[in-house]
């Protein structure tokens, strides 16, 4: 088939060139996050770009953002992730690493760009943060899955959380 059309002959595509980018392995919340992607500064720019968003889904390895037009940049990218408060009144936490652009598709569906990062580099405690609250939101989506509004259910309490009768 080759022979007659050589337009058509087989390629043999390079698996290794593949190597860096993220299968989605690990969980991923729907969780939202703030977050802000920031452009390295290139000459004759008078400020580093900067994006500010939230976030579509997360996971350990990445994640991606739903956007009206397409930011994607090739190389590296800082990225300021704003996390759950624990509890009212708590400090805001932050996570900051340094993360590369997967890939720009554009979604007809959202009617918008859908971009995937995948981290590199945390600093400081940044991934340590980003596991414990990616695994309370992981909890919390499967609770909420799972909770019973109606009445019937409640009388499956344990006698402990049961009112006193007489």
């Amino acid at each position: 088939m080759g022979a007659e059309c050589p337009a058509l002959a087989a390629l043999t595509m390079k698996t290794s060139r593949w190597k860096n980018v993220d299968r989605r392995e690990g969980p991923r919340s729907r969780l939202q996050l703030s977050l802000a992607i920031i452009y390295p500064q290139h000459a004759g720019r008078p400020a580093r770009p900067m994006f500010h968003g939230k976030t579509r889904d997360f996971g350990m390895s990445g994640l991606s953002i739903v956007v009206d037009y397409n930011i994607f940049q090739e190389g590296e990218v800082a990225v300021v992730l704003a996390l759950p408060l624990a509890y009212a009144g708590a400090p805001r936490k932050v996570v900051t690493c340094t993360a590369e652009m997967s890939y720009a598709i554009f979604s007809s569906k959202l009617d918008a760009f859908v971009i995937g990062l995948a981290f590199r580099k945390f600093r400081g405690n940044g991934e340590m943060l980003l596991e414990a609250a990616l695994r309370h939101a992981l909890k919390q989506e499967s609770i909420a899955g799972t909770q019973h509004p109606s009445g019937r259910f409640r009388s499956r309490q344990s006698r402990d959380s049961q009112p006193l009768g007489r």
